[in-house]
């Protein structure tokens, strides 16, 4: 009797099969969360406006949005983490312009080459800088402030988070427009904003710039006073906080953004996909308004991802020129 052969599959039956074959895999795929990597400590402006878009992204995405936190190296681990992750839209940036911009004059070198690792995905929001001193202080405006410090002896400190981070550029900046020629004012680096926002409501620093969405708390719990916004105009947040102009100092503005940004290599197609979704998320009015609640500004029309690679660009040639002028080095 001859030996019988296995049963052949048909053509039409193993194609049949493919997808039940494939369904484990997708399936898996999909109950991974995706990463979102924050290039600042927790509790800071791009952490807590992070984490309100996550929370937004998860229903539509239906999977968990993970904010992991990498601060380390003003923010350039991050940014390498990023860069070297596989281009499929798994693991995002949440960049600032610290990293994506003013690092790139404050190092000497960096793990990777910013401009040809990471592309722009979405843009999110502008967040000003807010003049922050300490609730005890006596001078309850920027003349009052200014003049106090330019007559009064002994040492003063402005605080921030790690050097030139853009807490310190922004009160490098300031020190400079409003003149403060002390020799004795000295910038204090921290290693988060938080920290430096605790010596300050301590009294231990003089004054020091902070995001208006992590300052405004503490302005309104009595904490600290907040004596100018670095915006051309005044926040829907804080109608009753005049703008850094209106203060006494013309023209000085400062602040940062918040973005998605991705590998460089990340397809068009899917760069183009999140960024529908994110710009979906972000027009939806009880979003907005908790972002503009919090001392953003108004986010405006939606960016293309070629628009926020152009946004970056833009921003390159303002920042990396002044801060290489006036000799702001990280530490």
């Amino acid at each position: 009797m001859t030996p019988r052969h296995p049963a052949r599959l048909s053509r039409r039956t193993l194609l049949r099969a493919i997808p039940l074959l494939a369904v484990p895999t997708v399936a898996r795929a999909q109950s991974q969360p995706l990463r979102l990597v924050v290039a600042s400590a927790a509790g800071a402006n791009a952490d807590v406006v992070a984490r309100l878009l996550a929370a937004a992204w998860e229903p539509e995405l239906g999977r968990r949005v993970l904010v992991e936190n990498q601060p380390a190296a003003a923010g350039s681990r991050a940014v390498e983490a990023v860069a070297r992750a596989a281009p499929d839209g798994e693991t995002l940036l949440f960049g600032t312009v610290s990293q994506l911009v003013m690092n790139l004059a404050l190092f000497d070198s960096l793990p990777v080459d910013v401009e040809r690792a990471i592309r722009g995905v979405a843009f999110v929001n502008r967040v000003p800088m807010a003049l922050c001193v300490p609730a005890g202080e006596s001078a309850t405006d920027l003349p009052g402030l200014l003049g106090r410090m330019r007559i009064e002896q002994g040492p003063m400190q402005y605080g921030s988070g790690p050097a030139g981070t853009t807490t310190h550029v922004v009160g490098a900046r300031f020190a400079q427009a409003a003149e403060i020629t002390r020799g004795d004012l000295v910038h204090v680096p921290y290693q988060s904003s938080a920290l430096a926002l605790t010596d300050l409501m301590a009294g231990r620093l003089t004054f020091m710039f902070d995001a208006a969405v992590t300052a405004l708390p503490h302005h309104r719990a009595g904490r600290l006073r907040i004596l100018g916004i670095a915006a051309e105009r005044r926040l829907p947040a804080a109608p009753d906080i005049p703008t850094m102009a209106e203060a006494g100092l013309p023209g000085f503005t400062g602040g940062t953004w918040n973005s998605i940004a991705a590998p460089a290599a990340l397809p068009d197609a899917v760069a183009e996909r999140l960024n529908a979704q994110l710009a979906g998320l972000l027009a939806r009015p009880e979003l907005r308004e908790r972002l503009e609640g919090m001392g953003s500004e108004p986010i405006g029309p939606a960016k293309s991802p070629r628009e926020v690679d152009a946004f970056y660009a833009a921003e390159r040639a303002v920042w990396i020129p002044l801060i290489r002028n006036a000799g702001i080095r990280a530490m």
